[in-house]
């Protein structure tokens, strides 16, 4: 604005120098006439002048804005930024280089700040990126910053600039702050890798520890051992005093076994009550018995939980490299197939694999796995059995029995995988299936014109013990329709033995929901008078043993009419399993026997099969009383 007011000042004073040479006085004055030629040339020349410096002022403007956008943008970055000339001394810093380092951000810092900052990496660090740098690449990597108050884990890259010759101008370094993210990294490592219950690793980490030490073996290496120890019977203890003393039950025994091992050998808890321990490098099968000996005396001793004096044992299976396998996965089968082969014994002992073992827990194994999945995949089928009443030869009731197609286990029958299914928790979710499904196919068969019949459905025991058997009961008929009168629920007799109020309390509950409960497979368990008295059963089977040769045998005749007249007695009405011929079923009528089922009349059929059979029965029946 101030060249603009020169120029306009000049440009008046020319004005007027132009105008008085139009006086005739001044028209032919030479000194005239060149004041007037210099003012007019000053005046052009000043015109140009002011507008080539607004135009400077306007770039300069420009370069400051861009000058305050980049500071603004280098002092927000993420990343720490610090300049170095080719001495390393600092040229320029951020704000977060600042914040990270922990120098003042007064001003830039001094050549020692830089230098002390580098004194924390390490040497050979240091040195490789010194190398990269100067073979013209960029050296990228994760630096550890041990800092005075913490820790600092920082993701770096350094690069340099270079003049014409080729010669390092200038480092550059920028830093980013990955504490936080390594700090989840290891969080999640943790949670992945580690039990949450007892801190120890878990299967995954167990299983790669040991594919390691696995990899550390040399030609010359004498091998070392395994033991896989499961406690015996937890399942007890857990359905009496419940979860909670049982994870405390776990963590005193993680403890023990702590105190069992030395820096060279590795404790894991592979999940539920199972624990690994690697015995260190050399560890024989002499030094393996006396170390499965201590672990077993250690466990044995007396817990104290709350106010529950608990004693629990274990059982160990331990397996040798490189005698018992050459990888990880097949170390720790075959040890735990030497548990299962001690706990088998009886447990509170220890097992070392041998040839064969594997084959019975592999199976188990995938029965355990193939079953998880056989509801999903529709492999399980109901098959039914009729129940024939002696004084009438009516159609009665049909059992059902549970039939699993897989051809992979060439169809297991229920004597192979009901236990198993028992024993990983699944009987529950296996039961309400099979109850559901037999409810429903009733009801299709009385939609379908058959006569009334009751469907009976054998409960396991440990459908009672988790106190299941109410819920899917109540929803088994809902679902249905199924009047609770046609629905009879087996049960054998070692469940009696649990003689708890809440068995009681479940009991009662299925009386008044309207069911019948039957006594299935009598005299080849537990029972005694006391259970027949205290429980409401409607029906006493007697088991086939008893039935199979009372047309050859008084004395199985002389039982199975004490079994009777004893049921009888208490109101019970009598079923005979496994009748195979008219002479026995005559000799259970004789004895008034109440109903009979076996091979006699049919073997167990498919739902379709069965309703045919049904039919024509019914048809040869009725034709017998024209």
């Amino acid at each position: 604005m101030a060249y603009a007011q020169l120029a306009l000042a000049l440009a008046s004073s020319a004005s007027l120098a132009a105008a008085s040479l139009l006086l005739p006085e001044n028209r032919y004055d030479s000194a005239v006439l060149a004041l007037a030629i210099f003012t007019m040339s000053m005046l052009c020349f000043l015109i140009a002048f002011s507008g080539k410096l607004d135009a400077l002022r306007t770039r300069l403007g420009r370069s400051q804005a861009k000058e305050q956008q980049l500071q603004a943008l280098l002092d927000h970055s993420p990343a720490a930024l610090i300049l170095l000339n080719k001495h390393f001394r600092p040229i320029y810093t951020n704000q977060k280089f600042h914040s990270l380092s922990g120098i003042s951000d007064d001003s830039v810092p001094d050549t020692a700040d830089i230098e002390r900052l580098l004194s924390l990496i390490s040497e050979e660090t240091r040195q490789r990126i010194r190398s990269t740098i100067e073979q013209g690449r960029s050296w990228e990597g994760e630096l550890h910053i041990q800092l005075a108050d913490r820790e600092e884990y920082v993701a770096a890259v350094a690069s340099a600039t270079k003049d014409e010759q080729g010669n390092i101008e200038h480092y550059i370094f920028s830093c980013e702050d990955i504490s936080e993210n390594k700090a989840i990294a290891n969080r999640l490592f943790v949670r992945e890798h580690y039990s949450v219950l007892t801190g120890l690793p878990n299967r995954q980490l167990a299983l790669k520890n040991l594919q390691r030490t696995i990899e550390q073996q040399g030609e010359d290496a004498s091998g070392f051992a395994i033991l896989h120890l499961d406690l015996d019977r937890i399942r007890f203890i857990n359905d009496s005093l419940g979860h909670h003393v049982v994870d405390r039950l776990f963590r005193e025994t993680a403890e023990r076994l702590r105190r069992c091992i030395n820096d060279e050998q590795l404790l894991a808890h592979l999940g539920a009550d199972e624990f690994l321990i690697i015995l260190g490098e050399g560890s024989c099968s002499d030094e393996a018995s006396i170390f499965a000996e201590t672990v077993l005396s250690k466990v044995c001793e007396r817990y104290l939980i709350d106010t529950n004096e608990i004693n629990v044992s274990a059982s160990i299976g331990i397996s040798q490299y490189p005698d018992h396998g050459r990888d990880a996965e097949t170390l720790l089968r075959r040890a735990e197939a030497a548990m299962f082969a001690a706990k088998g014994k009886g447990g509170n002992q220890f097992s070392f694999y041998q040839a064969g073992m594997s084959s019975q827990a592999e199976y188990r194994l995938e029965t355990e796995s193939q079953l998880r999945r056989a509801i999903e995949r529709d492999e399980f089928k109901l098959h039914f059995q009729p129940v024939i009443e002696l004084g009438s030869n009516r159609l009665v009731a049909a059992e059902v029995l549970l039939r699993w197609h897989n051809n992979e286990l060439r169809n297991p029958g229920p004597d192979q995988f009901i236990s198993v299914a028992e024993e990983c928790g699944m009987i529950g979710m296996i039961g309400e299936w099979v109850m559901i499904n037999a409810c429903q196919q009733a009801m299709r068969w009385r939609r379908a014109g058959l006569p009334e019949i009751n469907i009976a459905v054998n409960i396991s025991a440990r459908q009672f013990e988790e106190s299941e058997i109410v819920d899917t009961v109540r929803r088994a008929l809902q679902q249905s329709g199924l009047p609770a009168r046609q629905l009879e629920l087996e049960i054998t007799e070692g469940l009696l033995i649990n003689d708890t109020p809440n068995l009681r309390q479940c009991f009662q509950e299925l009386k008044t929901l309207g069911v019948r409960l039957s006594l299935d497979d009598f005299g080849t368990g537990y029972a005694s008078l006391s259970y027949l008295k205290r429980y409401p059963f409607d029906i006493l089977k007697i088991d086939r043993s008893f039935v199979h040769d009372i047309d050859q045998s008084q004395d199985s005749v002389t039982l199975v009419n004490a079994i009777i007249a004893m049921a009888h007695s208490f109101g019970m009405s009598v079923i005979a399993e496994g009748v195979e011929n008219l002479q026995q079923r005559r000799l259970l009528k004789d004895h008034h026997c109440d109903m009979v089922q076996g091979f006699l009349y049919t073997p167990a059929l498919n739902a379709e099969a069965f309703s045919d059979w049904a039919k024509r029965y019914a048809d040869v029946h009725e034709a017998q009383h024209i």
